[in-house]
């Protein structure tokens, strides 16, 4: 039966009462919106994911191995071959995907309201809707107004404000200044998955990889010999990466390579770092242009609705990786130019930049942390995702929750919508503690 209490008095599904159909009142699915396949949702509850048949709580109507077709990120040959973890997190389990929203939370959305959440142009919920979409041109230009949610960060930032860990501005920093520390660590970061140089690690990796180790365990002893180290590999990669016949793996390698080199000169102190950042800085803006090139754009998926995304995977894991990666990256390098911009003082740091045309990637923290070909593809098949577009949260912030969120959504959700207003959204839809 549908559940009681809250304060509607409505006793039918909103499905049925728009539709004007007789609700047999099943919870939590009735039966004509079990037969649609449409969402069920009784008066006062907040439904966090589709409630389709292919939903994590109901049995699934296709097997891992769809006869489908499987979608194609990007070029064949770009897919060939073959986690700066926000300081971090407790679960508590929460059964149900749909619940009540008690006053902190509706307050939360509220907030989120006054500070633009719901006046950006309806985006469509790729993944949840039943009709298809409109596909939007990638050569729409975007203006201010579309990033209105962060374009206030530079235009109203003061060195202060790094000092003080609750500006937004000052996280960004603290999740810029980490990347080569997690990369020493975990091998991975918020753009390159553990996974994705297995087997055949490029060697620009390598190097890259062991200046990070190096740099995170530096004493007075050895800071002479690590700066050799650190030159002479970034002039060993601006050497041997600058050419034209690269493969797209080997494209995104020395990409990642130099960002870490980047970070390591960005945040040091040293002046002469600094000015050597400054030097590379258009370099990593050509190389990561390149990437724009190569990168699968999520334009195909845009236009599925929730039951032919799930029916069309990837064709393998690895290849996910890899596109996710492209598309995670060519965004980090960009914002990595403009944050360098805003810390130097330069007007470039108000200027769109690479965000001047819609810039799409996956979230999902269920998909990102996937550990092997299995729990990907089974995540893909009952765990919720969403194409985010230009910074759009709007369905997100409706649909979904704290557990859902992945390391990098979590810096892009933040620097749209605070920090303190993100810890309460992770607390309060699923029992998630961010520190």
């Amino acid at each position: 039966m549908a559940p009681s209490g809250g304060s509607s008095r409505q006793k039918n599904c909103n499905a049925c009462v728009k539709s004007k159909r007789r609700c047999d009142k099943q919870f939590p699915l009735c039966g004509n919106c079990t037969k649609k396949g449409s969402l069920c949702i009784y008066g006062g509850q907040v439904e966090m994911q589709p409630c389709s048949s292919n939903s994590a709580d109901a049995p699934a109507s296709f097997d891992l191995a769809a006869s489908t077709p499987a979608m194609s990120y990007g070029d064949d040959l770009m897919l060939n071959d073959g986690e700066f973890s926000t300081a971090f997190d407790t679960n508590i389990s929460h059964q149900s995907r749909t619940f009540e929203t008690d006053g902190t939370l509706g307050s939360l959305l509220d907030s989120m309201a006054e500070n633009g959440f719901g006046d950006t142009p309806q985006q469509p919920d790729f993944l949840r809707s039943d009709t298809p979409t409109a596909h939007t041109p990638e050569s729409k230009a975007l203006s201010r107004q579309d990033y209105s949610k962060v374009t206030d960060i530079c235009d109203d930032y003061a060195p202060w404000q790094l000092a003080d860990p609750s500006t937004r501005i000052a996280y960004a920093m603290s999740v810029f200044k980490n990347f080569h520390i997690t990369f020493a660590r975990d091998n991975s970061t918020i753009y390159m998955h553990r996974h994705l140089y297995e087997g055949d690690t490029p060697r620009w990796i390598l190097q890259a990889f062991s200046v990070c180790v190096i740099y995170a365990n530096q004493t007075q002893a050895t800071r002479g010999l690590l700066l050799k180290a650190l030159h002479e590999n970034v002039n060993d990669l601006k050497e041997t990466a600058n050419g034209t016949a690269l493969t797209p793996r080997e494209k995104l390698a020395r990409v990642h390579a130099l960002i870490a080199y980047q970070t390591i000169r960005m945040f040091d102190g040293d002046i002469s770092l600094g000015q050597q950042v400054d030097d590379d800085m258009p370099l990593l803006e050509a190389w990561n242009g390149e990437l724009g090139i190569i990168r699968d754009n999520l334009e195909e998926p845009t236009r599925l609705n929730t039951t032919e995304l799930r029916n069309k995977p990837p064709e393998s894991w690895e290849r996910w990786l890899f596109a996710e990666s492209v598309r995670r990256t060519y965004m980090i390098g960009a914002s990595l130019k403009i944050f360098w911009d805003l810390l130097k003082g330069r007007k470039e740091a108000t200027e769109l930049g690479n965000f001047q045309f819609i810039n799409r990637w996956t979230l999902s923290r269920h998909l990102w942390t996937a550990t092997n070909s299995f729990d990907f593809f089974r995540a893909w098949k009952e765990k919720p995702m969403w194409i985010i577009s230009a910074f759009y949260f709007d369905e997100f912030l409706r649909t979904g929750r704290g557990e859902d969120v992945d390391d990098f959504a979590l810096v892009f959700l933040t620097l749209s919508f605070g920090v303190s207003e993100m810890k309460t959204f992770c607390y309060e839809t699923s029992g998630r503690l961010l520190t």
